[in-house]
């Protein structure tokens, strides 16, 4: 067959494998059933890769708002050096006791 012949089997073939879904069986023979199991296959694929991509800008997104959480108690708590147990035991030395 000529390069010709080969690209209209394939128009035909193509155009035949949306008629049907993959995991049935097609009723065209072996080289439709093939293409049509390739075609459910990549659509698993880019299901799954779409998945994981929304699986990691989450898991990013949950990242940067515990950050930001971490950040703003660390900020806001910022009262002194010393903790408050600490401070009143430094407070009470200046105390004079009789």
């Amino acid at each position: 067959m000529n390069p010709n012949e080969d690209e209209k089997w394939q128009r035909l073939l193509l155009r035949s494998t949306p008629a049907f879904a993959g995991e049935t069986a097609p009723p065209y023979g072996f080289v439709t059933g093939m293409l049509a199991g390739l075609r459910a296959e990549k659509r698993q694929q880019e299901e799954l890769e779409r998945i994981g991509w929304r699986a990691l800008l989450a898991s990013l997104a949950a990242l940067v708002v515990a950050a930001a959480v971490t950040l703003s108690v660390n900020f806001r708590d910022r009262g002194g050096d010393f903790e408050p147990g600490i401070k009143t035991l430094v407070q009470m030395e200046n105390i004079q006791v009789s």
